[in-house]
This record gives C-alpha cells, structure tokens and sequence, in this order.
C-alpha cells in the first residue's frame, strides 16, 4: 500500500467503564485525539445508555415529556420506591456526559456510545414477570422491543449532540442475548437467532434514525456459528446501519487470521477494532508492540473497503489499568499515525510515543531520530516474546492474560472457548499430546524469552537524549515482564509434558517427559516463592495480578494430583 493510501475516515479512540466517569483520563483522551488527527472518542460500557435513562416511561413519566427533569417530575415517587440508588444517577451521569460532548465537539471531535444489548435493569423483571419463565429470561417477550426502542427515544433527547451507538447483539455478555438463550417457552422454541437480531436491531434503528444519528452493529460473537447468524441479520438491514468488526474473528489474539467477514458486508459502511491495552496479550505488564502486525492487517482493511479504525485503551473487567499507564500505549500511536499513513516508519511511530509521554530531553529531530530507533530495537519484538509465552503455536494459553489454574482450564481454553482451529482448520491438533507438539511448544518457551533478553540487552546501551527517569522506568517494565513470561513459559512446560503423559507413550518417552514435568513442578514451587516475595513491592495492582502465586500454585497442585497415583 502505498504513502499516498486515504487515511480512514473514522479514526475512534475506545474508552471503557470505569475512565468513562474519569474526567482527567476523558481531557487526556480527547488531548489525544486532537493532538493525532483521529476524528471519534467511543465511549463503552455495556449498560452505558441504560445508565442515563430510567426509562422514564415505565415509571409513569408523560408519554409526551421531552427531558429528563420533566420525567422526574412525573415520576419521582415511582423511582424512589422501586430504584432508591438509582433514582438520581441518570441525571447526574447525563450531565456529565453533556459537558464530555460539549468539549468534544469544540475540537470537532465525534461522541459515540458503545455497548452491547439487551441490558436493563433488574427491576423490571420484578415489574414484568412474564419476562422470566421457568427460572430463565425469555429474550423473545415482546416488551423487550418496546423497551429498547423506548429508552434510544429518551437517550437521544437527553444527549443529542452523540453521533451514534455502537452495540454488540450477538454475545452473551449483555444480559439477555439470543446467543446464551435458556429459555425453552414456546416463542423461543419458534424465534431463530437471526429473526431476534433482525427485531432488536429494527427497534434500535427507528428511534436512531429518526434523531438523525448513527447505528453501527458489532461483529461480536464467540463462534463461527454465531458470526454466520448474525450475518444473515445484517443483509436485511436498513442500508445506513455500518458495521463495526474485531479485526481478529474471535477476540483480540494476534495469532488470529483477519476476520474473515472485513469485506464482506455488501456496500455497507465497516469499522475495524484493535486492542491497544492487551487484554490477552499482557496488559503492558509484558510489553507487546503490534505495529508491523496491524500494518499489514490495515493495508488488507483499506482493499477491502474498511473506512473506520477504533482502537481500545482499556477493558471493562480491568479497573483503574489502561494503554496509558504502559509501553504499549506506543499501540495508540501505531494506530493513529498508520490510520493516517500506511507507510509510517515503526522507528517514528516509537519516536512520537517518546516524545509525547516526556521521556526525551531535549526533544529535537536527532534525539527523535535516535531514541526512535532504539525503541524499536527494544520493543520491535515484544510480542514475538509475549505470543511465545501466553500462548502455544498460536493458540491462546491464557486467560485473559491470567495463569490458568488447572489442567482442564487450560486446554478448555486454548481448545474450546478461545479455538483457533474455527477459523484456521490447519491448527486442528496443534496441542495433541504428540512428540512433534511436545518439542514445537518448549522450544518456542525457550525462543520467546531469548528474544526477550535479547531486546532488555538495549537498556544497557540507551541513546542521547533519553531522560535517566524514562530508562529506569523501561529498565522496572523489562524486570517486571521477565518475571511474567518465566511463569508462563513454566506454566505452559509443565502443562504440556502433562498433556503429553496423559496418554500411552513409548516407554523411553514418557521417562524422559517424566522428569521434565518433576522439574518443570519444582520449578513452579521456585516461580510461586519468587512472585510471593516481590509481592513486598509497591507495584500498580495489575502487576500482583499477574504475577500471582496462588494462581501458580493453584496449577501445580492440580497437576501434581491428576499425575499422582490413585488409590484402588
């Protein structure tokens, strides 16, 4: 692709939950945004609209009130004796949000709300007991659909300087999806998931249309099956509704293909999502730098007619972490400046990040230039060392960045719930207990932490103009990640000599595997003893998080019971 390439024409940056009500991190965001020529802050909580409406409506507000004071004057008592903490939060977050949007819109900078539906309030299964049937929640019940279009009705008039939601109908991680139904009543039994999302999208639709704003549907599902329904879904829907797409098909893991549905949803307009915080690849804990990766994965979004790039900074189930707070916040920069550039030089991209965070003194063009290039020695392949690690020829070994605790946890991970052979068949096997698996995955334990010591060896060679602050705090990252990859290079060797015992080998084999699995167990013991002590630290608590103990432990005494003999 070359220099001259458009830049895309939606370049988002993604909050999340917690920094959604941050309002420093929110200035510091949108500083951001104009500081880099992105065009779009995306706000993302998964009830986030149902956070600014009650809806009024359900609690005897007029239908014909316009704001959110005139429904609390209508319905106040109402609110007090069904919702007592909840009565006065909507009102106060829509005001807040009002003074987020006012200050977006100064700088020309869009509002987007992102979030995934159905959500409500628990309330209403109390006001509505038909929705629960049989102990499950019916997602089929009518009122759903009056409930949904009813409360974009009221979030639009509320804040009506957003341009748009973003929503993701097809996981089960709202409240109520087609794709976790439990409910067996008879509308279930007759509804298909695409009928469901054709319905719950139209009544998101009418009342987003009619403000004049924007609907984007998320590509979110958790299996091939899934991906397929909600596509059907799509090809029925009104031709202004764009399409937002992970750009891996499953999650974020850098050892996915492309998302095989980038270009195929007809003329509609496509936005694609990245990870910059690294929710399955280290939190910047572990630095892992993407830049050469999502080049490519760009250049094949912009021929396949992608005109939106969003970029995460965070991860609702992680409170108080961000891009910000590590190395990987040179990801943000990647993916501004390659929105902007295809052609854009990693060293520059490091050079920006540098610069922008205060670590270089003086900042001029040969101290750019040179930290730039050293950055790129140190960082350029982090992820090599962190998908050697966190993961097992691709396939993903963590959760979520988190030891797994066990042997099941950990194959049902890399095999079921996080399969990469859905979408890459030729990895069918990758992990079978097998010789040729055995070796594949501990030499590449032994690759990955080579590069790592390879790159912490710059740290000792850092160039002019690199403030003494900054390469202590690169020297404390490279300290803390070797700690990290170490657990889990021991964790996945032990792991996998395990799986590899768990079936008849050939004798000489299996003795040898043997005493592999016996030091790699005391090896965990040694791991566990060293992350308990650096637990004296004064560290952020991500770090413990990581570098847990109990986690290690937890695992080898999994390991060591399911090897033991039993008892007859």
């Amino acid at each position: 692709m070359s220099a001259g390439a458009p830049a895309f024409r939606v370049r988002a940056l993604e909050m999340h939950s917690r920094f959604v009500w941050d309002f420093d991190r929110v200035r510091r965001s949108l500083d951001f945004i104009a500081e880099q020529g992105m065009t779009a802050l995306v706000l993302h909580r998964n009830d986030i609209v149902d956070r600014i409406v009650w809806p009024g409506r359900y609690f005897g507000a007029a239908p014909n009130a316009a704001s959110i004071f005139e429904r609390y004057r209508d319905s106040f008592r109402t609110l007090y004796r069904y919702t007592p903490t909840r009565r006065s939060g909507p009102y106060h977050r829509r005001e807040y949000l009002r003074r987020v949007v006012e200050l977006a819109a100064r700088q020309g900078t869009e509002v987007w709300f992102q979030n995934k539906e159905l959500f409500f309030h628990e309330i209403f299964l109390e006001l509505r007991p038909e929705l629960t049937k049989g102990g499950a929640l019916c997602p089929n019940e009518p009122f759903w659909f009056d409930f949904v279009e009813t409360k974009y009705v009221e979030l639009f008039q509320e804040l009506p300087g957003l341009a748009g939601v973003v929503t993701a109908p097809g996981t089960g991680e709202s409240r109520l999806s087609i794709t976790a139904n439990r409910c067996r009543c008879e509308l279930c039994a007759a509804a298909s998931p695409r009928g469901w999302y054709s319905r719950l999208i139209a009544a998101m639709h009418r009342p987003i249309a009619a403000a004049g704003k924007s609907l984007v549907i998320r590509d979110f599902v958790f299996s091939r099956r899934a991906q397929e329904d909600l596509a059907a879904a799509f090809e029925a829907m009104p031709a202004d509704i764009a399409v937002s797409l992970k750009n891996t098909p499953h999650d974020y893991y850098p050892s996915f293909p492309d998302n095989p549905r980038i270009g195929r949803v007809g003329a509609r307009r496509q936005w694609l999502e990245f990870d910059c915080m690294g929710q399955y690849f280290g939190w910047g804990i572990a630095p892992a730098i993407l830049i050469e990766d999502w080049r490519g994965r760009l250049d094949r979004a912009r021929a396949a007619g992608v005109d939106g790039l969003v970029f995460r900074t965070d991860w609702e189930s992680l409170d108080s972490h961000s891009a910000f707070h590590t190395p990987n916040m040179a990801n943000l920069h990647a993916g501004a400046m390659l929105g902007r550039d295809p052609a854009m030089p990693a060293a520059a991209i490091y050079a920006e990040w540098m610069a922008r965070a205060g670590m270089l003194d003086p900042d001029t063009p040969v101290h750019r230039a040179a930290c730039g290039a050293w950055a790129e020695r140190l960082l350029g392949r982090s992820w090599d060392a962190v998908g050697g690690t966190l993961y097992a020829r691709g396939c993903v070994l963590n959760d979520s960045s988190t030891l797994p605790v066990g042997f099941d946890h950990a194959w049902w991970l890399a095999e079921e719930k996080n399969s990469l052979a859905d979408w890459d068949p030729s990895k069918s096997g990758a992990l079978a207990p097998t010789a040729e698996a055995l070796h594949a995955v501990l030499t590449e334990r032994e690759e990955a932490l080579a590069i790592h010591d390879a790159a912490a060896a710059a740290l000792d060679d850092p160039p002019s103009g690199l403030r003494t602050e900054a390469l202590d705090g690169l020297r404390r990252h490279f300290a803390i990640a070797r700690r990290y990859l170490r657990g889990f290079a021991g964790a996945t060797r032990a792991l996998t000599l395990a799986r590899f015992l768990s079936v008849p080998q050939p004798e000489e084999a299996a003795r040898e595997a043997r005493a592999r699995l016996e030091a790699s167990l005391a090896e965990l013991l040694d791991l566990a003893a060293e992350f308990r002590a650096f637990e004296a630290t004064d560290l952020r608590p991500v770090v413990y998080t990581l570098l847990s103990a109990e986690r290690l432990l937890t695992l080898h005494d999994d390991l060591v019971a399911r090897l033991s003999p039993r008892s007859p």
